[in-house]
């Protein structure tokens, strides 16, 4: 489904499309076709369909519900997924369960006493393959996830048995730093501490991290996933840990603005690593809002303690 393309030069990556093979079972599949969908009611009807129970499956759907007196109404798709609905052969809308597109303005003159024909092209897959009539529409209920932190309750990193791989002080600056290792350091995990920031607050807040390997090259981060970090804002935002190798440089993780110094971040990097550097990229806003000053960088092969 196309919903568009970003705009903001090389700091936001927007791939779309097949850029290798398409495979199932690790087989490569061959001479195979790719083809729009067309929105239109004669399309979505010129289907076989079969009767069941319930599904959560994204497909086409037909009903008929009956009306004794035909009224203007809203339709309820809340327990639906995203897609296209036909009223009597009437295209009626988009839905979408995340915001106001959970019901749809259904139009009296569009009804009919008796059986009414409801077709629905649902491309998530429904909760519930079910639609009631409502007075007023539903537009005050977001649905939008809770995001994952990356602590658990009474969680707690200890470091202080460690030696840091490196430690320092960075220039605060709206420009990647690249923090170089006094030797290579090998390990899966690599945690960065912040013991303090240039603001003179609690936050600590960064776009990006990117690792360094022996020969200069950036380590691709498909792998990476977070291990610890001991606090992430997702009051005013979704600003997790894990935008931290998202390649978006407008994303960012950032710290709850009452939790004190120091804060820290651990990265698996899926796999041990050889390293010689890091580099870390600021947000992508004035006065370097949340920018490390003094840090410490450790890299492990094991867990860290906690």
């Amino acid at each position: 489904e196309a919903l568009g393309r970003v705009n903001f030069d090389k700091s936001i990556h927007d791939r779309k499309g097949i850029t290798k093979s398409v495979s199932i079972d690790g087989n490569a599949l061959k001479n195979w076709q790719i083809y729009s969908l067309p929105l239109d009611y004669d399309f979505a009807l010129d289907k076989n369909y079969d009767d069941i129970k319930a599904s959560s499956k994204p497909a086409y759907y037909k009903g008929v519900f009956t009306l004794d007196k035909p009224e203007d109404t809203f339709l309820d798709f809340s327990t639906w997924g995203k897609g296209f609905v036909w009223v009597n052969g009437h295209a009626i809308g988009r839905i979408w369960n995340i915001g106001p597109q959970q019901t749809l303005y259904m139009p009296g003159c569009w009804l009919k006493k008796g059986d009414n024909e409801i077709v629905v092209l649902d491309i998530l897959g429904p909760e519930k393959p079910t639609v009631k009539g409502l007075d007023k529409p539903i537009l005050d209920e977001l649905r939008v996830s809770v995001p994952q932190t990356h602590r658990k309750d009474g969680e707690k990193l200890n470091l202080s048995n460690l030696q840091p791989t490196i430690e320092g002080t960075l220039k605060n600056i709206a420009q990647p730093q690249v923090v170089e290792f006094k030797q290579l350091a090998s390990g899966r995990y690599l945690c960065i501490e912040a013991l303090n920031n240039f603001t003179g607050d609690n936050i600590t807040s960064f776009a990006e991290v990117d690792a360094i390997d022996k020969n200069g090259k950036i380590i691709n981060r498909k792998d990476w996933s977070i291990w610890y970090a001991d606090s992430e804002e997702t009051r005013s935002g979704e600003y997790t840990a894990d935008k931290l190798y998202d390649l978006q440089e407008s994303t960012y993780w950032q710290t709850v603005d009452n939790v004190a110094f120091p804060h820290a971040v651990v990265i698996d990097m899926g796999k041990s690593e050889t390293l010689k550097a890091i580099r870390i990229i600021p947000r992508a806003e004035k006065g370097n809002p949340g920018l490390i000053k003094d840090y410490k960088v450790y890299v492990k092969d094991t867990e860290f303690e906690k």
